[in-house]
């Protein structure tokens, strides 16, 4: 036996835009489906693999690392 659902808004994804979206409409009483392929890659591509330099970066400066010397070693 095959249930139907309704939702109002489905979003394709679960990066950070499907998350905000999805988040916006809920607040105006409406009912979302989330639909995302991966099940490993919960927040969109920067947060798990696109922005690690950046992070780096972060980390150099939490060490009081001057800039040029953060920006050699972003990539290690």
């Amino acid at each position: 036996m095959q249930t139907t659902k309704k939702f109002d808004a489905i979003i394709i994804g679960l990066g950070k835009d499907g998350k905000t979206l999805a988040s916006a409409l809920v607040k105006q009483g409406m009912t979302v489906a989330i639909i995302e392929r991966s099940s490993s890659m919960y927040g969109g591509t920067c947060i798990n693999i696109a922005c690690i330099p950046t992070k780096s970066l972060v980390e150099q400066a939490k060490k009081s690392v001057n800039y040029a010397k953060a920006i050699s070693k972003k990539d290690d």
